[in-house]
This record gives C-alpha cells, structure tokens and sequence, in this order.
C-alpha cells in the first residue's frame, strides 16, 4: 500500500508545504498589520494623560474603583464606570488565534489533499494494474477504459502503440527463429541423408565416397553462409561511415566477380555509372549492392538482362538494378525484405539462396540512411532502387 501511494504522499507532502509557507505568510502579514494599524488605533482612543481625546474640551478629573468623572470645565458630566483596554492582552491573544487558526487550516487542507489525490490517482492506479498483467505472453492484450480526452487517454494511447509494436517485433523474432532453425535443419537432414545410404552400402564405391563428400562439402558451405548471414543480421554495432566509397568500383567488381554466372545464363549486362565518391562503409555498401544484382543474376531467365544505373539526384546516390527474371509474386512485393523470403522456394534451395540477402540490404542501406524499394518491371522482372544520401567530408 505504502509503495502504491508513494506519488499520492510525495504530492501531498509538497502541497502541504507549500501551504504552509503561503500560510506562515499570510499570517505574518495578518500580525504586522494588527501591530502597525489597529494597535496605534486603539491607544489613541484609550484614556491616558487625564485626556478623552487631545482635540475635546471634556476634562478626566482623578478617581478610584475604575469611577471616570467627566468635566468640560464649566459644569461636572456626570461619573461613569469604565475599564481600561489592555492592548498587549488583545495583541498577544490576536497572534495566538491566528497561529492556531493557521494550523487547524494547515492540518484539515492536508488531509482534504491527500484523500482528493487517492481519488484523482485511482486511474493510475487502474492504469498500471493493466499493464501489470502484460507480458511476453499476453501482448495481443490492450488497455482499455481511458477515455476521457485527458493526460491519461494519451498515455493509454501511447502504451497501446508500444504494444504493437512489441507484438509485432516478437512474432517478427519468433518467425525468424523459426525459418533460421528451418534453415538450418535441411542441410543437417541432407547430411545425415547421405551417411545412412554410405552407411547401408556394405561396398561403397569411390564415386559413392566422392558424392558424398560432394555433398557434405555443398550443405557445409550453405550453413557457413547461412550463419554469416544471420551473425550479420544480428549485429547490432554501429558501422563507421568514414571510407570515400566510389561506387562505379564497387559495381564494376561486382559484376566481374559473377562473370562466370552471368556467361552460363548468357546475360546481357549493361552498367551506366556516373562518376562520384561518397562517404560511407565501403565493405557493408559493397555487401548491400552485390545481394541485389547477384539475385538479378541467380533468379533471371536464360539469355535476360540486367541494367544498371547510377546517377545523382536531389543530392542522393541512386541506384537502379533492373532484370528481366521471375519477378515477384503480386502482393508480395512489401515482404520482399523480410528475412527468409523467397520468390521460388524450390530454385531458392536449387542456387542455395535463404533469404537473408535481401533483409540485409535493407538494413545496410537504412543505418546509411537510404532506402531501397522495389517495383515490378514492365517488360517481366524486378526493379530495385537504391537511394543513398551523399555525404562528403
């Protein structure tokens, strides 16, 4: 309870001080106005120096047992009884009453606030009872019941925004580990494939030797590549953008690096560069580019295309990789840069693709702070574009 009603006892203690200074000031006033304008009021209407008033002809003739006898000079008015008005007694008992009126006030005002809080804190309350129940488990579960247009509607809002969030990041990492563990269990399966026929054959050849390691050698390079991908994806240190990057090289050594690709589809490559540098991470950019033309190489038809355009616009390095391959699929095209996507699984798992290529460029491009997007080729195919903002030093 005590934990529960900390804000509740904070704002009430800060309340009441503050009440109390305004009201040791009040009443501060309160006496010093009493002592400069109310005290000199009352001794110059008291009866002191055998005078009524300094201005009145009426004469104080001496007397006892508090008897006054009253004389204008000519005739005695007459003897009347009065007593003396104390001042310091008034004085003393004014400050008295204002002290205790100032703490009686100070003491109900505290108890009025801290009650009037528990009411107002009872939404927040309700609020963080809400979130409470909210884990891993249940982040489908919204909070509800705010709606009043105040303080605590928008963060109701805004905690519901965060869920979505969190609800699509976790099934985004849930689905992720789930294709990466997919991904890794069918080259592990061929493997074990391939020992349990070696392992039948009682006279295995040396072709059946040779196969097999064929095949190990293949499965193995595909997880080597498999997990370089994902160790890439996962890496959350931030690059350094200080190399001068010219990206006419960067493309020009793509594309001799995948010349035996491109001779066995007979591919006709065509590459318009403008020539400029930027800065940025020349390994990672490199990285970037090469999974979208070596896709434009995999997965393009017999004697295809592929054109390549770099040039600058509104200060941006854009890259455009046009291909005359499969394409993808109408509707799909927003999930083209999700990890483990693939056009065709079949051919995928036939050139050795996973499907990271694509989800890495993303990421690369984006902490450049670029975009890539993709658009459907006319003519049959895909077209990819690079925007990349140029910064120089």
């Amino acid at each position: 309870m005590i934990r529960r009603s900390s804000l509740r006892i904070r704002i009430t203690l800060i309340t009441t001080i503050i009440m109390i200074l305004i009201s040791i000031i009040l009443t501060g006033i309160s006496v010093y106005n009493a002592n400069t304008t109310f005290v000199p009021l009352i001794n110059e209407k008291n009866i002191k120096n055998g005078e009524i008033d300094k201005d009145s002809d009426i004469e104080l003739k001496p007397s006892i047992d508090n008897k006054i006898e009253l004389s204008d000079g000519s005739e005695d008015l007459g003897i009347y009884y009065a007593e003396s008005i104390d001042v310091n007694s008034l004085e003393y008992s004014f400050k008295i009453k204002a002290i205790l009126y100032m703490i009686i006030i100070i003491i109900i005002g505290s108890i009025m606030i801290y009650f009037i809080l528990g009411k107002m804190l009872n939404p927040v309350n309700k609020l963080s009872k809400q979130v409470e129940v909210i884990n891993e488990y249940r982040l489908s579960q919204r909070i509800s019941g705010f709606n009043n247009g105040d303080e605590l509607n928008n963060l109701q809002d805004s905690f519901n925004i965060m869920l979505d969030r969190l609800d699509r990041a976790f099934e985004s990492q849930k689905r992720f580990s789930s294709d990466a563990a997919h991904e890794l269990k069918t080259p592990l399966a061929v493997l074990k494939n391939s020992l349990d026929v070696l392992e039948i054959d009682e006279n295995p050849s040396d072709e059946d030797y040779r196969y097999t390691v064929s095949v190990f050698k293949k499965q193995t390079e595909r997880m080597i590549n498999l997990v370089n991908n994902l160790f890439i994806m996962s890496e959350q240190k931030e690059y350094h953008f200080n190399d001068n990057v010219d990206i006419h090289i960067i493309i020009n050594e793509i594309v001799n690096d995948l010349e035996n690709e491109i001779k066995d589809k007979d591919l006709s490559v065509n590459v318009k560069v403008s020539n400029f540098s930027m800065n940025g991470n020349n390994t990672m950019l490199t990285h970037a580019i090469s999974n979208i033309i070596q896709n434009a190489v995999k997965y393009n038809n017999q004697n295809g295309s592929i054109d390549i355009l770099v040039k600058e616009r509104d200060n941006n390095c854009v890259i455009t990789i046009k291909d005359t391959g499969i394409g993808i699929e109408k509707g799909k095209e927003k999930e083209v840069f999700e990890p483990f996507y693939r056009v065709d699984t079949s051919r995928s798992r036939k050139v050795g693709g996973a499907g990271l290529g694509l989800a890495i460029t993303k990421d690369i491009i984006n902490r450049h702070g670029g975009i890539v997007s993709y658009s459907p080729n006319d003519s049959g195919g895909s077209i990819f574009e690079i925007v990349l903002p140029i910064i120089k030093s």
